[in-house]
């Protein structure tokens, strides 16, 4: 039971705060935005922003014939 919240800055100046669960591994992106946009993330920062909740995550269990 948690959540990260942070809120990234893109080269424009634009700020999207974001929001997911536990684990952080890729975020949606405004329109037009790609990662080698951000400039900065803030930790911590987005609360009262109406963050954008993260893409969703899945466990995938495998194993190794060996």
């Amino acid at each position: 039971m948690g959540y990260t919240i942070f809120t990234v800055v893109f080269s424009d100046g634009i700020l999207q705060a974001c929001v997911t669960e536990k684990v952080v591994d890729f975020i949606s992106y405004p329109n037009g935005k790609t990662p080698a946009d951000v400039i900065k993330v803030l930790p911590h920062e987005g609360r009262n922003a109406a963050p954008v909740m993260g893409l969703g995550w899945y466990w995938c269990f495998y194993s190794d014939p060996d």
